[in-house]
């Protein structure tokens, strides 16, 4: 089967050469994968870093990446579409090739990593993020994360059953309201399940709940490593907490998040302890000093979330 990675790019200098010697070095024949960089007229050098890689150019005059990976797919011309970020690093040079392997399971629509990675001397922010398997922390608290997170012991908290093959998890959700935040860093599915389900730009949330509940609700979460090497965890915070609540992401699927469930979260958080108790339960089962980033995160995050949500009730 040929795969089309599609990665969309804007401004990723610092990344991108990284990102894309780690998908070349694959030892998946060239012949049976291409590689769709997409960029939104980025004004330093990643145009230069992947002509130099010896990949063409598409353009995407929206910018973003929703739209990006829009027009990805558009001229993907693999079977299986995989979904990669600059800021992504392939751990091993089998990556691709154990990814594409759930896919000889006709009933499997799609699949992600079950881990993110970090590297002795990524900044502490990194390290956090690949602990706690997201780069949120209030998503954790909710429930809605998708990879493994040390101090749930659990690649998610939402209802799921699965059983386990050579080199990942074969899952079903026990809810079809209840989909984790899967879709993007790393995210593999087939063309004839997911090019129907499009509309508009790729919401990556939107469109996974969309494929489990047209039917495609078999996945795997394989057991490989990916990188997520974003450049400033409140920076790449920021912008994203601020596209939803300014209404530039236009996101229609709400995770089944009641407000129980944002009162459950503000109550652990609020009360500290609990916080704390989480850091120390993850340092024991992965010692590394970036648990410290724990509490930072939590009510870093959650100052973001109340800065803009009182900005947009103003605004209203």
């Amino acid at each position: 089967m040929k795969l089309s990675v599609i990665l969309p790019t804007y401004n990723n200098e610092r990344t991108v050469a990284q990102c894309l010697q780690s998908i070349l070095e694959q030892d998946l024949p060239r012949s049976i994968y291409e590689v769709l960089v997409i960029d939104g007229g980025s004004e330093d050098r990643t145009r230069e870093i992947v002509r130099a890689a010896g990949l063409p150019v598409l353009e995407n005059p929206f910018r973003v990446e929703e739209s990006g990976r829009m027009i990805g797919i558009e001229q993907a011309s693999g079977e299986i579409l995989g979904f990669l970020d600059a800021d992504n690093v392939l751990v091993g040079t089998d990556w691709l090739r154990r990814m594409l392997t759930p896919f000889e399971d006709r009933e499997i629509a799609f699949a992600d990593s079950l881990h993110y990675a970090w590297r002795r001397g990524d900044r502490l922010s990194v390290r956090y993020q690949a602990l706690i398997g997201g780069d949120d922390p209030l998503a954790t608290y909710l429930g809605l994360y998708s990879r493994w997170c040390y101090f749930t012991d659990d690649w998610t908290g939402f209802p799921y059953e699965s059983e386990r093959r050579a080199d990942y998890l074969r899952v079903r959700l026990r809810d079809r309201s209840l989909v984790p935040a899967m879709g993007s860093n790393g995210f593999f599915v087939r063309a004839g399940a997911i090019k129907p389900l499009i509309r508009g730009e790729f919401i990556h949330t939107d469109v996974v709940h969309d494929l489990v509940n047209s039917g495609f609700d078999c996945f795997a979460k394989v057991f490989v490593e990916i990188l997520h090497d974003q450049p400033s965890f409140f920076a790449s915070k920021r912008r994203r907490i601020r596209r939803r609540w300014e209404g530039e992401v236009r996101q229609r699927y709400g995770y089944g998040i009641r407000p129980r469930h944002v009162l459950r979260a503000l109550l652990r958080a609020g009360a500290i302890l609990p916080v704390v108790l989480d850091a120390l339960r993850g340092y024991r089962r992965k010692p590394d000093l970036a648990w410290a980033f724990h509490l930072p995160a939590v009510y870093g995050v959650l100052s973001l979330h109340a800065y803009y949500g009182v900005k947009a009730w103003l605004r209203t």
